[in-house]
């Protein structure tokens, strides 16, 4: 994946002076490198001297020649400053000197009390590790620079680290989390009006969303970018835009497009980069293959794997590669397909090692992330020790000065006691509660494991039986023994059997999706009397089957906070019962009343009711124990009631049932109530 900040990693990094001196530094091992450290600030101080002679980059020697000046060792914010910026011009050049000038700058700042240059620092190793990959040290100091920024109100510095966070979860691939750190950082370069950054959190951000698939949102950010670079003449992120913008449109199948902003990434006078023209030409050569334009697209797919070989990408050459493996396929050229295919599959291996190491330092960030909250922890508990000891160490003064020495060092070992004391007191305080949380996840899984007990319960008894009656109808009937009579009455029975098993999968489908791990409730605005409507018209065979008259007093748009699939469940299973157990000729109800905050959705029937015991269990049992045959000798699950309970209480609600034995049932159900003319969630 490509994004700002890291558009420069164009291959490997370069060490100019550094590979001349030491040639096999590249080479070595990591532990090889350890080894190698105490000779490396020599070596880096000798490459900066051949850098600073061969005039590498604009105001370098300057730098360089005030860095000699105080041997290193800074002694006023004006030399950290220097080294700071030593840090910014090797960021992408030579990390390994950036890290070393930043350190420097960072641990001289600390002595020296400057508070701007230590976060400045902090920014700039932050930065140089994400560049290396090493993800968790890089969070590590952009949480430290964001601490300091946060403390003594250094926007620019803040958002720096804010972005860095970002970069950090886009080069892991989590992108919904990296969208708000590239969404706050953009807020505070917009208060800073720093084109530039605007820019680039623009881009990232509408990458983000085009790796998500979310392309609308992909185009407002990316061509958002595009007019910021326009106006600050940012010639790189403006060819940036323009690519993107064209993969994107090919990501949504949008080809015409696609190709007009590739081709306008190629002819881009005021600004050429290879990669870019490398990945514009791949780009051009992916739709003209969707196109079937198979020869045009294995010119521009050999100009691209030609470019960007030399650069020594590897995601760009293996996408270069396949797409001339495709054409040639395309092309019957069989040989010269497989050979592009090995080389896209040898870079595509490199790229999975790649992929793997990033899981790698995924898990190394986690325990990073783990070890930071436990050393904030840490240090809140020492920072309340030393204002507890500096309050002792007060009262302790107060009464030396009116008691005798004997009296003084009795009361000092008291107050030692009651401290430790207090200490014992404490951690038995948080053993008890870590107690707590543990039984409190037991009884949890407890739960749980009941819960499926009664649905595995379910699907061994409610399964088996309508099958087991479906197969002995079938055999029935296929030994030819039955009149018409007796097939019409057995094919009625197998219509019953059937539709049981429908109501019993689709309740254990949707009881299934709500037992998924990270499983989302997706609350909104719902249309309550629209929704009702919908699953009366499911039911409406069902009705006119048993002669029921329905009567459904939504007369106008009722809106509640929910989520529209648990809604339409709980509705269908209380008006499945409601038919179930309801006599033909009868009459089930629909109205609503609205209570404080909620709309009540009341479904009220004059079937055969319940008695006082099975109310009493009837969201605690499922299966057997609590259901029954309806009027038509209907059958039943039980798991409708589990799954009604369960979504209720998802959905922040509650159920209420009134019921007599022959006198008919109401189900209640509360939801969260919006406004009529309120605007939408």
């Amino acid at each position: 994946m490509r994004y700002l900040e890291n558009s420069f990693l164009k291959g490997n990094f370069q060490y100019p002076a550094l590979q001349i001196l030491f040639p096999q530094y590249a080479t070595m091992s990591v532990k090889a490198k350890k080894t190698f450290s105490p000779f490396l600030f020599i070596a880096v101080i000798l490459s900066i001297t051949l850098l600073s002679i061969a005039g590498y980059g604009q105001g370098l020697s300057d730098l360089i020649n005030n860095f000699n000046r105080f041997k290193g060792k800074p002694s006023d914010s004006l030399q950290v400053s220097v080294c700071n910026r030593l840090a910014e011009k090797y960021l992408y050049n030579n990390p390994d000197s950036s890290i070393l000038f930043g350190k420097i700058a960072l641990q001289s700042a600390k002595k020296l009390h400057l508070s701007k240059e230590k976060a400045i620092a902090y920014n700039h190793i932050a930065k140089t590790y994400y560049v290396t990959g090493s993800y968790f040290e890089s969070l590590s100091y952009a949480d430290s620079a964001l601490a300091i920024g946060k403390e003594h109100d250094f926007k620019p510095e803040i958002a720096i680290a804010i972005n860095t966070r970002g970069l950090i979860y886009l080069g892991q691939n989590r992108l919904t989390e990296a969208i708000p750190e590239f969404s706050k950082a953009l807020l505070l370069n917009e208060q800073l009006k720093d084109s530039a950054k605007i820019a680039a959190n623009y881009f990232n951000i509408g990458l983000a969303y085009d790796e998500l698939h979310q392309f609308e949102k992909a185009f407002s950010n990316l061509k958002k970018a595009l007019l910021v670079a326009k106006q600050c003449k940012d010639g790189h992120l403006n060819q940036m835009s323009l690519n993107r913008i064209g993969e994107t449109y090919y990501h949504s199948k949008n080809y015409k497009q696609a190709l007009y902003y590739f081709r306008s990434a190629l002819s881009f006078a005021a600004y050429q980069d290879n990669w870019e023209k490398g990945f514009a030409y791949s780009g051009i050569a992916q739709v003209l293959y969707e196109m079937k334009r198979y020869q045009q697209a294995l010119d521009y797919a050999g100009t691209s794997f030609t470019l960007v070989k030399k650069l020594n990408t590897d995601w760009d050459t293996e996408r270069a590669a396949h797409i001339l493996s495709k054409c040639y396929a395309a092309l019957k050229n069989y040989q010269k397909a497989y050979e592009y295919q090995t080389i896209a599959r040898a870079y595509g291996d490199s790229i999975l090692n790649e992929k793997k190491e990033q899981e790698i330092n995924y898990l190394h960030l986690q325990d990073k992330k783990a070890e930071n909250l436990e050393l904030l922890r840490e240090n809140e508990h020492n920072r309340q020790v030393i204002r507890n000891n500096r309050i002792v160490i007060s009262l302790t003064t107060l009464f030396s000065l009116l008691l005798l020495a004997a009296l003084f060092f009795l009361r000092r070992n008291i107050i030692r006691k009651n401290a430790l004391n207090q200490e014992l007191k404490h951690r038995n305080n948080e053993i008890e509660q870590q107690k707590e949380e543990i039984q409190a996840q037991r009884e949890e899984l407890v739960s749980i494991n009941i819960t499926k007990d009664r649905v595995l319960s379910v699907i061994g008894h409610d399964l088996r039986s309508p099958f087991a009656s479906v197969r002995q109808a079938l055999e029935l009937i296929k030994s030819g023994d039955l009149d018409e009579r007796d097939q019409e009455v057995l094919l009625e029975d197998f219509h019953r059997q059937i539709a049981l098993v429908s109501e019993l999968i689709d309740n254990l489908l949707a009881w299934a999706s709500s037992q998924q791990s990270g499983e989302e409730i997706k609350y909104k605005k719902v249309n309550l009397t629209e929704t009702t409507e919908k699953v009366l018209s499911l039911y409406k065979y069902s009705f006119e089957q048993k002669k029921q008259h329905i009567v459904c007093l939504f007369k106008e748009n009722v809106f509640i906070e929910a989520d529209e699939n648990h809604v339409r469940i709980i509705l269908q299973n209380i008006l499945s019962n409601a038919i179930k157990f309801t006599p033909q000729h009868g009459t089930v109800t629909l109205f609503y009343t609205l209570e404080n905050d909620f709309v009540a959705v009341h479904i009220k029937d004059n079937g055969m009711g319940m008695s006082k015991e099975k109310l009493a269990e009837l969201f605690k049992s499922s299966g057997v124990a609590i259901t029954e045959k309806g009027t038509d000798l209907e059958p039943g699950t039980g798991l409708g009631l589990l799954l009604i309970k369960q979504f209720v209480e998802e959905n922040k609600g509650r159920i209420e049932v009134r019921s007599q034995k022959d006198k008919g049932s109401e189900f209640i159900v509360y939801f969260k109530a919006i406004q009529k003319s309120g605007p939408g969630l």
